[in-house]
C-alpha cells in the first residue's frame, strides 16, 4: 500500500510545501551526517575538500574518510607534499577508497596544477565572483561540476549552489521538475526553484537522503515516500485501482 500524505497540494505548485517538509524532517532527520562524521579542517581548507571529493567518487562516504584518513596518516594534506609524494605510497595510502590507480594519479596531478596555477591557495579564487570562481576551479584537471560547486557550498551555501550528483539527478527527473535529458544546470536551477530559500540548506540535505534511502536507482520504495503525491515517477509505475 502507498501511504499518501494528504496536504492540499496543487498539482502545478512550483515550491515545496512546508507540510512536505516536515514530514521529510520526520522521516530522514534521524539519517543526518553526524557532526564528526568527517575529518576537522575539511570546511575551512579548500584544497582538503578537492581532496576528499576525489577520493569520494564512485565509492561509499565510509570508504571515502577511510582512504582520507589514510593519506592524512601517510603525507601532510597540501599541495606542496601531495605533488611531490611517491606515486607507489599515495595508491597504498588511499586503497581502501576504489580505484586508487586512477585517483593517486588525479591527486598528484591536481597537486601540482594548483601550485602551478594558483600558487597552492584556493581561498583567493573562491573569493571571486561565484561563477568567475567556478570557471576557473573548473580549470584544474577532472574537476566538474559538482566538484567546483562542493568547494562553492562554503562560500555560498546550498541555498545558491547546490551540486548535483546522481541522486539529485534521479530525484529531480523521477519528481518531474525536469525532463530526462535534462543537462547539469538545468536540474540545479530547478532544485534551488523548487526548495524555499529560507531553509534550503537542511532541505537539500532531507532531499538527498530521501533520494539516497527511499527514492533508491533499482527498486525505488515509493510505498514510503513522504513526497510520493508530487512525483511523476511513481504515478507512472504504480498499478491502477480497479
Amino acid at each position: 500500500m502507498v501511504i499518501r500524505y494528504d496536504v492540499g497540494l496543487d498539482e502545478n505548485m512550483s515550491t515545496l510545501d512546508p507540510k512536505l517538509i516536515r514530514a521529510l524532517e520526520d522521516k530522514y532527520g534521524p539519517f543526518w551526517w553526524p557532526e564528526d562524521m568527517y575529518p576537522k579542517g575539511l570546511s575551512s581548507d579548500p584544497f582538503r575538500r578537492i581532496i576528499i571529493t576525489v577520493l569520494s567518487q564512485n565509492t561509499s562516504e565510509v570508504n571515502c574518510i577511510r582512504a582520507y584518513k589514510g593519506l592524512a596518516a601517510k603525507f601532510e594534506i597540501t599541495p606542496e607534499a601531495l605533488a611531490r609524494a611517491d606515486q607507489e605510497e599515495l595508491k597504498e595510502a588511499i586503497r581502501s577508497g576504489g580505484l586508487y590507480n586512477v585517483k593517486s594519479k588525479r591527486i598528484k596531478q591536481l597537486s601540482k596544477v594548483v601550485l602551478e596555477k594558483f600558487g597552492g591557495a584556493l581561498k583567493p579564487v573562491l573569493s571571486l565572483p561565484k561563477e568567475e570562481a567556478k570557471e576557473k576551479l573548473m580549470e584544474l584537471p577532472g574537476i566538474g561540476n559538482k566538484t567546483a560547486d562542493v568547494l562553492l557550498t562554503d562560500t555560498y551555501s546550498y541555498r545558491e549552489v547546490i551540486p548535483i550528483d546522481t541522486h539529485y539527478d534521479r530525484l529531480a527527473k523521477r519528481l518531474g521538475l525536469v525532463k530526462q535529458n535534462a543537462k547539469y544546470d538545468e536540474i540545479q536551477k530547478a532544485l534551488i526553484n523548487f526548495i524555499p530559500k529560507e531553509n534550503r540548506d537542511r532541505v537539500a540535505g532531507l532531499l538527498w537522503l530521501l533520494a539516497k534511502h527511499t527514492c533508491r536507482a533499482q527498486n525505488p520504495k515509493c510505498y514510503e515516500c513522504p513526497i510520493n503525491l508530487l512525483c511523476a515517477y511513481e504515478k507512472k509505475t504504480m498499478p491502477r485501482s480497479k
